[in-house]
């Protein structure tokens, strides 16, 4: 246990923290460690990040509207393009998630997240390597249901030491399992990346340009100058055209008319069918020559298998 080797290392006082809440530079919530008073019994780690209030609230929310919150108390503006916001706010938002899981009240949620706040903000800010980190939570832990009477709270006395050991184990694979990946975001720059995509807009042309056809009625000039194309206008008449040309279609009378003769008037059956017979001959001839050779040409080929199957059945 952690209060049996405090007990042979320490001389029956330790240090407690207490975390004073204030803003920095770019209006973030910042919060410092100060040493309190050893014989002061009644400082606790709960209620210092995060406000009684606030943390009944979170714990009433869901995970989307748990991260909006957590958003709005730390003033993480740019999650959505700036990657160490980003893991920040998910790192918060797993934490407080997992404290609601685990069925802690406000107290002990305050105090859980007090730690984690603290010890992120290690990586975070200071920039502190993964051995001392482990030191500083190893000392926030001390004294939950110690053994000895002369080990005290670090200030997580409300916690049981089943929790202490679920916590602990938490904080192992969330954050010390990926301390190296912390360290090495938070101590290099994003690269910023411009994405720009060029539009091309086709403005429709003035109403005094004709558009051509569409495609899917594109046909040939003549037949389009023909058949779809509006005809021009007809002239007005001319005062004297008109009894010009009503004296043009006017049948002169001397002109002898033709009578209309039918050609087929004369023919009989006989004739008929011949020139029937005669045009079938011309067409269907070359045809029928064409299917005799072709029978001709697989009658040979049946003939030739068969020869065959006789040769290897002697």
């Amino acid at each position: 246990m952690a209060a049996k080797s405090q007990s042979k290392s320490s001389s029956g006082k330790s240090t407690r923290s207490n975390a004073s809440t204030g803003k920095d530079v770019k209006g973030k919530k910042k919060v410092t460690v100060e040493e309190d008073d050893p014989d002061d019994e009644t400082a606790v780690l709960a209620f210092k990040v995060l406000s009684e209030e606030q943390t009944k609230k979170l714990l009433t929310l869901e995970v989307e509207d748990m991260q909006k919150e957590l958003c709005e108390i730390f003033k993480l503006k740019n999650y959505s393009t700036d990657l160490q916001e980003a893991s920040t706010l998910d790192y918060y938002t797993g934490a407080v998630w997992w404290g609601k899981e685990q069925g802690l009240n406000p107290q002990q949620l305050s105090g859980l997240f007090t730690v984690v706040y603290n010890l992120f903000e290690n990586v975070k800010e200071q920039h502190m390597n993964k051995v001392d980190n482990l030191k500083e939570f190893k000392a926030v832990m001390m004294g939950i249901e110690p053994e000895y009477p002369d080990v005290k709270s670090a200030g997580l006395d409300f916690f049981s030491v089943a929790q202490a050991k679920a916590i602990a184990q938490y904080i192992n694979t969330s954050l010390f399992q990926h301390y190296n990946l912390y360290q090495f975001m938070f101590t290099h720059t994003q690269a910023e990346e411009i994405i720009g995509t060029d539009l091309s807009i086709e403005v429709a042309k003035p109403s005094t340009l004709p558009f051509p056809p569409p495609l899917h009625e594109g046909v040939q000039d003549d037949m389009y100058a023909s058949f779809i194309a509006t005809p021009p206008p007809t002239p007005p008449p001319v005062e004297g055209e008109e009894d010009t040309k009503s004296d043009q279609e006017t049948p002169k009378e001397d002109e002898p008319t033709v009578p209309d003769i039918d050609a087929f008037n004369d023919l009989t059956v006989d004739d008929v069918r011949e020139v029937i017979e005669s045009v079938a001959k011309e067409m269907l001839g070359g045809l029928q020559n064409d299917l005799a050779a072709k029978l001709r040409e697989k009658e040979n080929n049946i003939i030739q298998r068969i020869n065959k199957i006789h040769k290897v059945a002697e």
